[in-house]
């Protein structure tokens, strides 16, 4: 805690005790910069040598409180990268509070990138608060492109980006939300149909062909985006939202033989969702579709946080 501001009578072993020296007290032992004094705004009074009064500790602190606030929508933010160059940070000396704001989202632009990073640069006797007041949310992951009849494509949805990453000491304020962006859905698998033999030149059999539906991207303040219809025929998935998953795109049947298709797409996951499965598909190649994609995790590094207040928290945790 802080020495009281001017006004209030002081001594040496109020100063002492705020700097945690040892007995005997000298006033010299307390120059800004010195060794026991931070080097501080906070302390801009202190002198950093000649002569020294009781009066220039008015208001000082041996720890810095140095407090940053999200007020508009960011991506990917970085609180090392905010603190480490500003001028009233003081290693093993300073106590971070970052304030994301109501109304306001911290959101990333790639699944493979928190929205939120708390790395172990700090130095250890620093002090972090998160105060969670907005939205910190991953990115959705995009739905799985239709499979064109053949093979070709990429069925398998994506798993949605990670919200929050520390790996540091952290006490947490959630009273807003929490999040992993939603996964995307699978798309459904391409098929045939054999029709038998068709009354037509040389007698040959009839074959028909469907490539499969897109699966629908995840949710996230970046979201996932909906996955290409395969050839020759099928739909594409629809992208996700802030909030819901995408729809799959629609089961892709034969014009003339509607009890065959190509399935149905999974759509994607809401915030902190997996993705859906495809629909079966039925036809001479029939089977379920690409694997949905996961859900983001809303944290990263959980064993370092201490929660003091939980609020909304959707998706994994690790």
């Amino acid at each position: 805690m802080a020495i009281p501001g001017s006004g209030t009578p002081i001594d040496l072993t109020d100063i002492a005790t705020e700097f945690g020296d040892s007995a005997p007290h000298s006033v010299s032992e307390f120059y800004r910069g010195g060794g026991l004094v931070p080097d501080s705004a906070t302390n801009s009074a202190i002198p950093t040598s000649g002569a020294v009064a009781l009066g220039n500790f008015y208001g000082s602190a041996n720890v810095v409180a140095l407090n940053l606030t999200i007020s508009a929508n960011t991506s990917n933010y970085d609180l090392w990268s905010n603190v480490s160059g500003n001028p009233s940070y003081v290693a093993g000396a300073t106590a971070v509070t970052l304030t994301v704001n109501p109304g306001v989202t911290v959101s990333s632009t790639s699944t493979g990138t928190y929205a939120l990073s708390i790395p172990s640069a700090f130095n250890p006797a620093d002090s972090v608060n998160v105060v969670n007041n907005g939205t910190v949310v991953g990115k959705g992951g995009n739905g799985g492109n239709g499979i064109n009849y053949g093979g070709t494509g990429s069925n398998v949805g994506q798993a949605g980006g990670h919200g929050l990453y520390i790996n540091r000491p952290v006490s947490i304020t959630n009273a807003g939300t929490l999040a992993g962006g939603g996964g995307g859905g699978g798309s459904s698998r391409s098929c045939r149909y054999h029709q038998g033999f068709w009354p037509k030149s040389g007698g040959q059999q009839g074959q028909f062909y469907n490539g499969s539906s897109g699966g629908g991207g995840g949710a996230g303040a970046s979201v996932g985006s909906g996955g290409a219809k395969g050839a020759p025929s099928g739909y594409a998935g629809a992208n996700g939202t802030a909030t819901a998953g995408g729809v799959g795109g629609a089961r892709a049947p034969f014009p003339t033989y509607p009890n065959q298709w190509a399935g149905k797409a999974g759509d994607g996951g809401a915030r902190g969702s997996a993705g859906s499965l495809a629909e079966d598909t039925k036809g001479t190649d029939p089977g379920p579709g690409g694997t949905p994609g996961a859900a983001g995790r809303y944290i990263t590094g959980n064993t370092y946080a201490t929660w003091i207040s939980n609020g909304t928290r959707l998706g994994g945790v690790s």
